[in-house]
Formats: C-alpha cells, sequence, structure tokens
C-alpha cells in the first residue's frame, strides 16, 4: 500500500470515527435531556400527582362521613368531618403547589389554572359550612337536630315566635353566604367545560361541570333572591299589624293552566303569628253570587263542553298565576265587598296536604282523620285525596250548600298539628314546606306591588319569567276541561331533541301522556265517585321565545294555533273530541320549531313547570349528545357548552 492511500485511509478513519464521536455526543446529551425530562416529570409531576389522588381519596372518604353526619343531623359530627376535610384540602394545597412548574407548560396551563379554582371553591365551600353551622347552632333543638337537650318552644305560640327570631337572626348570616356562595359561582364559571372530553374512564366529564355550574347559578341566585322575602317574615306573620289573606284551593286532580280547578276559598287573618279562621264556601256558591253574563272567551268556547259563559271557576286561563289571582281577586270583592283588604292571595293544591300528613302521620280533624297511606279505592293514590274528593264531589240526591266547608277545619287542624308536632318532626315538615313552594304547589301573589316584587324574585309568585335575550324558554301547559279528576292518575313523559346550528336551535319534542289506572264507573245514578274519566281532553300548550316558528305539530285535532301572550310565542292543540286518552292507555303529542333565540358560544333553556303537576320524567339531546335523564319538578335551567 502506497504513502497516498495509506493517509487516505487514515483520514477516512479518522473522519468515521469523529462522526461517531459526535453521534455519541448527540445521543448522550439526548439521554441526559430525557433523563433529566424524566426526573423532572418524576418529581415535578409523577410523585406529587400520586400522592394527590392519594389525598383525594382521603378527601371523598371524608365527604361521604359528611354526607352522613347530614342525614344523621348530627351537628357535632359535622364539625368534626369539616375540620377533617380542612386539613386534607391543606394536605392537596400544599401537593398541587409543587405541579407549578409542570402546569406553568403551554399545553397543560389552563388545566392547571382550573384545578386553582376548584381548590378555591373548596375553601369557600368548606367555609360556607361553618358559617352554616354557626348559624343553625342556637335553633337545633327547634330544628330536631341530634345533640339537643331541651325544648326551646312548648307552645305554638311560642314556636311561632322562636320560629320568627330564628328567621330574623340568620339573616345576617346570608350575606356571608351570599359572598362565599358568590366567589364559587365566579370560580366555577371560570372553568371551561368545552376543554374537556365528554368522558374519561367512562366518567361524564363536560356535563359533570355543566351540571355543577348550573346548580351553583341557580344555588347563589336562590339565595340572594330569597333574602328579602326572609327579612319580610314579621310581616307576613302580623307582627306590626294584622294579615289578612285570601286562600284558593285548586284541584290539581283536574289540572287547569295555573295548577287546578279552583274549587274552594277561605279567608284567614294572622295577628302575632296566630291564625284566625275566616268565611269559607265552595266556587259554585261564589259563582252563584256573581251571576255571570259574560260571554265565555275562546278557549272555554273552543274546548269546554255546554259552558257558554265565563264563571269565575273557570276564569284561571293564564299560566301566569298573578294575571288568575288578579281576576279571583276583583270579582271576590265586587260580590263580598271591599271592608276586608287582602295582603295576600295564597293558592295551595293537594299536594302539600298530602306531603305534610305524610310528615305527621296523620291528620285529626272534626270532619275525620286523614293519612297518606295507599288507597286501592283509586288505585293507589293517598286516602287523604280519595277522602277529600269523596267529601266535596260525591254523587248527592240532594242540594247540600257549603259541600266544601270542611277545608277551614281541614286547614285549621293541619296548622295546629304542625305548630304543635315533636321537635324531630320539624326539620322534615319545613323542608316539606320549602319543596312545595319550590315546586308550585303553593302560590302567593301580593296586591302591593313591592311585596310582589320580593315575592318575583323569591320565585314564589308563579309568575311566567322573562329571560334575556340569549336564553332559551319553554313552558308546557295543559289544562283538562271536563274530564273529571284524571289527573291524579296521569304522568308525563318528555323527549326533547334540540340541534344547534349557526346560532338557531331546532327544537322537537315529544310528549307521552300515560293513564295508567282502570276508568271509574262514572254513573251517577250508581253513587259510585268518578274519578278517572273514559276520555281525557286536554288543552296543551307550548310557551317559546318571541320570534320562534313552527315547523310542524303532531297529536293535535285541531289546526295548530299561534298567537303571542306574556311576552312569549305560544303554539296551542287541543284533543279529547275525535281522539283522546283513555284509562289504562298512552297518547302522544309532539312539537317542531326554530327558536327565536340567537345561540352564543354556550346554550342555556329556562325550563319553567306548570303549578300543580307531578313529576316529568324528562331527557333532553342536544346536538346528538344525550344529558342525564331529570325528573321535571321545578324551574330548571339547563347550560351546554357548544
Amino acid at each position: 500500500m502506497d504513502l497516498i492511500t495509506k493517509t487516505a485511509n487514515t483520514k477516512i478513519g479518522k473522519k468515521v470515527t469523529n462522526k461517531k464521536n459526535r453521534i455519541v455526543k448527540i445521543l448522550t446529551i439526548v439521554l441526559v435531556v430525557i433523563l433529566a425530562i424524566s426526573a423532572v416529570t418524576f418529581f415535578a409531576a409523577y410523585l406529587p400527582g400520586k400522592q394527590l389522588l392519594s389525598q383525594f381519596e382521603n378527601a371523598k372518604t371524608e365527604v361521604d362521613k359528611l354526607k352522613q353526619s347530614v342525614n344523621d343531623k348530627d351537628l357535632d359530627q359535622v364539625k368534626i368531618n369539616l375540620a377533617n376535610l380542612n386539613q386534607h384540602l391543606s394536605q392537596i394545597k400544599s401537593t398541587y403547589s409543587k405541579l407549578k412548574l409542570v402546569g406553568s407548560l403551554p399545553v397543560v396551563r389552563n388545566y392547571y389554572k382550573d384545578g386553582q379554582e376548584a381548590l378555591i371553591i373548596a375553601d369557600n365551600g368548606l367555609e360556607t359550612g361553618n358559617i352554616l353551622i354557626t348559624a343553625i347552632e342556637p335553633y337545633k333543638d327547634f330544628l330536631g337536630i341530634k345533640g339537643a337537650a331541651t325544648s326551646s318552644a312548648d307552645t305554638t305560640e311560642d314556636r311561632i315566635e322562636f320560629l320568627t327570631q330564628s328567621i330574623e337572626g340568620l339573616i345576617p348570616h346570608f350575606d356571608t353566604i351570599e359572598s362565599k356562595i358568590s366567589n364559587i359561582n365566579d370560580s366555577i364559571n371560570k372553568i371551561d367545560a368545552s376543554r374537556y372530553p365528554d368522558n374519561i374512564r367512562g366518567i361524564e366529564v363536560k356535563s359533570k361541570i355543566n351540571q355543577a355550574q348550573d346548580l351553583t347559578s341557580q344555588v347563589y341566585q336562590y339565595i340572594k333572591n330569597s333574602k328579602p322575602l326572609l327579612s319580610k317574615v314579621s310581616w307576613l306573620l302580623g307582627k306590626d299589624s294584622p294579615r289578612n289573606y285570601l286562600m284558593i284551593f285548586q284541584n290539581d286532580g283536574e289540572l287547569r293552566p295555573s295548577g287546578g280547578f279552583w274549587t274552594a276559598y277561605s279567608t284567614m287573618t294572622v295577628k302575632n303569628g296566630k291564625v284566625t279562621p275566616g268565611t269559607a264556601s265552595n266556587i259554585y256558591d261564589l259563582d252563584d253570587k256573581i251571576n255571570s253574563r259574560v260571554p265565555a272567551p275562546r278557549l272555554i268556547k273552543s274546548y269546554h263542553i255546554n259552558v257558554p259563559y265565563l264563571n269565575l271557576r273557570d276564569s284561571n286561563l293564564s299560566p301566569d298565576f298573578p294575571t288568575n289571582a288578579k281576576i279571583f281577586l276583583d270579582q271576590y270583592t265586587k260580590v263580598m265587598g271591599s271592608k276586608n283588604k287582602f295582603d295576600a292571595v295564597v293558592a295551595i293544591d293537594t299536594e302539600i296536604l298530602v306531603d305534610m300528613v305524610r310528615v305527621l302521620g296523620k291528620l285529626d280533624t272534626r270532619v275525620g282523620t286523614f293519612t297518606a297511606n295507599p288507597d286501592k279505592r283509586c288505585d293507589g293514590c293517598p286516602s287523604i285525596i280519595y277522602d277529600l274528593q269523596w267529601m266535596s264531589g260525591r254523587p248527592r240526591n240532594y242540594i247540600e250548600p257549603n259541600r266544601k266547608d270542611f277545608m277551614n277545619p281541614l286547614m285549621s287542624a293541619l296548622l295546629a298539628n304542625v305548630m304543635g308536632s315533636e321537635k324531630n318532626k320539624m326539620s322534615p315538615l319545613v323542608q316539606t314546606l320549602f319543596e312545595n313552594i319550590n315546586e308550585k304547589h303553593v302560590m302567593i301573589y301580593f296586591p302591593d306591588e313591592q311585596m310582589q316584587n320580593v315575592g318575583n324574585m323569591a320565585n314564589i309568585t308563579g309568575k311566567i319569567v322573562d329571560v334575556d335575550q340569549n336564553t332559551d324558554y319553554l313552558h308546557l301547559n295543559d289544562a283538562n276541561f271536563a274530564s273529571a279528576k284524571s289527573n291524579i292518575f296521569i304522568t308525563q313523559k318528555i323527549d326533547h331533541d334540540i340541534k344547534i346550528q349557526n346560532g338557531v336551535a331546532t327544537h322537537k319534542i315529544s310528549v307521552t301522556y300515560v293513564n295508567p289506572s282502570p276508568g271509574s264507573n262514572c254513573n251517577l245514578e250508581k253513587g259510585d265517585l268518578c274519578l278517572n274519566a273514559s276520555v281525557y281532553r286536554d288543552l296543551f300548550r307550548f310557551y317559546t321565545p318571541l320570534g320562534s316558528k313552527l315547523v310542524k305539530m303532531t297529536g293535535s285535532e285541531v289546526e295548530t294555533v299561534q298567537y303571542e301572550e306574556l311576552n312569549k310565542q305560544v303554539f296551542e292543540g287541543f284533543y279529547g273530541n275525535k281522539f283522546g286518552l283513555n284509562p289504562k292507555s298512552n297518547i302522544k303529542t309532539s312539537i317542531e320549531y326554530t327558536s327565536g333565540v340567537n345561540v352564543g358560544k354556550d346554550y342555556a333553556l329556562v325550563l319553567q313547570k306548570q303549578p300543580g303537576t307531578k313529576a316529568v320524567d324528562y331527557q333532553i339531546t342536544i346536538n346528538g349528545k344525550e344529558l342525564p335523564k331529570f325528573n321535571w319538578v321545578a324551574d330548571k335551567t339547563i347550560k351546554f357548552s357548544l
């Protein structure tokens, strides 16, 4: 081999060696970087993450214990659980701070911030819990909370006085609680649900965030809007001056637009919390005194049977209770005189009677003993429902004046039993009352404008609400026209499909009415009680935003009637003359329309429930995504991130 060749080979060998060295250096650097990243990830992410999971599990166990303590009404144990949760939260916050380096990376930055907001929410939640304990602890005996030793109120008058003081004592705490819930609401709304997948390992993520945002918003609005009403408790109980109330009894077994057929009324005076019954009568006696010759309006002429004039008993044609209450009050005043000025008109239906009696166990009155036990005479409906229907509507071969005068002694006995009940029943009774108000089995109209505004804020007036221009709206309203008391048995199921495209929401709503019970023997000569009619005759109306456009309606035997009312676009239908809902059968109606609302990035829908109705089995699907099914028992807001 000559010198030139040797030199060339040497150079080539050096180049190969250098290249190998560079590759080795690069690989070494890459390996060092990988090891460094792995180390950083291990110490900055994996270890804290693993520790967080363990701490979350411990906190979750404590949350489960807290729920049990609340259910047991064990205030002392609740305090312990909250203190333990506070320690767990401190540990979680400390561990979470170790993820700050990883949380600064572009991909995970927003998720890290969401975690920080979640910790703020937890902080405010625990603080709210401690404030609530401080607020209610002085009244735990009255509320029947575990650990109470002595009776704080022995007589009915004592209980009323104590209840008033209790509510007034809670009001200052409401400011602090409202502030904390406001902070929680702000934090949870900073979390963008659209960043998250629909589910992770079978756990619904996006929908859970939307539900939490919706619930928090509703709780915040409830607390904020209820505070003015709570400050009026002394006024309502007549502590400064006697309050006069006109009560309307709505029979939800015969459903009407504002909750039920107006069957009877009574008056009462409340002074220093003591209730004094006044006059009482059935609606037919009042109609006889009015002797109306006002021609029946279109709805009555079109769908009622042989009713040429507008009677007071048929005057609650609006789904808006204040509208109907004004009519009742005006007609009552014309006939009975205006010497007694009423401070409020209160409407109740049978549901609150059933629920209260269910808590009490039974109700003894001078007109009989009532229970909420299932009664085979009405296919398992509560016994008190059948008894009341029998007392007021049983067939008679004679004229019986004041056949519904039993309502006054019934209500007097109910009030006396509630205020005189054992203290362990006070908490469920109070809870039952609030549930019935929330579900619109109790509604109040105030002639005084200021009080009415307070009632509207607290959502106790049955008013059809106005929503902002970016919020969708739906109210379904049914009216039973001459179908006995079939609504005792009828249930509803709604499938609601919403497709949103280019800012337009198209609704397809299917409503299934089911009557699972056998028909009644409605032969009056036989003397049986006619509850479940052979054919159900139903006027149904969909109240939607102004500007909504009908695509089609099915299940109506009349052409769809369209008009504007109560600042809503209404689509009206009817069944029951040509075909109807029979006992032990079902019938379906449906509507398709485009909403008049312009939809933005997020979609919100207000579902306003009709007073007097049972729970409705409700399923919503938005853009093909099926939301969790729920029972529609009260006004509800649905929020969905598009």
